[in-house]
């Protein structure tokens, strides 16, 4: 039996006219929607992005470090930071290297305007009314969410789907930090589920960043995620033994801890075609170990074999100054 297109069609017409929000995939195809916009390239997107990690680990300096960027790339930023004083800020915001400019607007503890949940949404939605920033950090979350006994699901979709809205409405990045809860200091295989309430909150969210101790607790990663485009997880260094910055690509300060790795890695950067016997016997390794090292640097991308044997990754080998010996 076929189908009947015309009275289709007449459906469909009067169901958009009373719901014009609904596309068919013919209208979405040839629509021009513009890419996701990044203002950092894979951790800070435009829309709604979560920032969650353990107590004390710096999770509000490198909020500071985003808005530094930020600024200097010409963005102007709002911040309210409600566990800060203006004078720990102040100091804060000198340590970073974030300069006294008017791009960067701030708001010290549960001041005024912005000192009640309930007025929170108000406040931060009259802010940007007023004044075209490019993005608003909250930090932390627990200052605007609405009070609640129970926590689950339904809550954090509702509390943070509004501000992923006035995120979307006003184009923007809007961040909020959140600390970690119970167990926060045991290592989760899983990133996300260090988060407080992750089911809730990755669901409402554009975006995730999980800011965690390394499993062997010497270091710390920041592990992005999202809607917007495959994770990637980030080296975080200490600087001046106060606070983490992002220090490159975590797959990338792995191999540095690994010699036998790194040196395989130079050696083909400097000898490419290089086949295995010739890498063993170069660097007088086992060829068992060679053999494993090599599957293991082709599965991270950072060489590729061929039938003329192994190559570094363009994107790796101009980066060999930075691997240490």
């Amino acid at each position: 039996m076929s189908f009947d297109d015309v009275p289709w069609k007449q459906a469909l017409a009067g169901l958009k006219l009373k719901f014009p929000a609904i596309k068919g995939g013919d209208e979405l195809a040839v629509m021009d929607i513009p890419e996701p916009a990044w203002l950092i390239e894979d951790i800070l997107p435009q829309g709604l992005t979560i920032l969650g990690g353990p107590k004390k680990l710096g999770k509000s300096y490198l909020v500071i470090q985003f808005a530094r960027q930020l600024v200097e790339d010409g963005y102007p930023v709002f911040y309210f930071a409600g566990e800060d004083t203006y004078e720990i800020h102040k100091q804060r915001q000198e340590q970073v290297g974030l300069e006294g400019t008017d791009k960067y607007q701030f708001v010290a503890g549960r001041q005024e305007h912005f000192s009640e949940p309930n007025k929170f949404f108000h406040c931060v939605s009259e802010t940007l009314r007023n004044a075209p920033f490019r993005a608003v950090f909250i930090d932390v979350m627990e200052h605007c969410l609405k009070p609640a006994q129970i926590r689950d699901y339904s809550y954090y979709m509702t509390e943070l789907g509004r501000w992923a809205k006035l995120a979307a409405k006003h184009k923007i990045a809007l961040v909020m930090v959140t600390h970690n809860g119970k167990n926060a200091g045991q290592y989760y295989n899983d990133p996300l589920d260090h988060i407080i309430g992750s089911a809730g909150i990755t669901a409402a969210a554009d975006w995730i960043l999980s800011m965690r101790r390394s499993e062997d607790g010497q270091a710390a990663t920041l592990h992005s995620e999202g809607k917007m485009g495959a994770a990637s997880e980030f080296s975080l260094k200490k600087k001046n033994g106060i606070f983490f910055e992002i220090d490159g690509l975590e797959k990338d300060r792995l191999i540095q801890r690994k010699p036998a790795k790194n040196k395989i890695f130079e050696y083909v950067i400097s000898n490419p075609g290089a086949k295995q016997v010739d890498i063993a016997k170069a660097l007088n390794m086992d060829t068992g170990n060679v053999s494993r090292d090599c599957k293991i640097l082709t599965g991270d991308n950072y060489i590729y074999l061929t039938g003329d044997g192994y190559f570094a990754t363009p994107d790796k080998s101009d980066k060999s100054d930075k691997i240490d010996p």
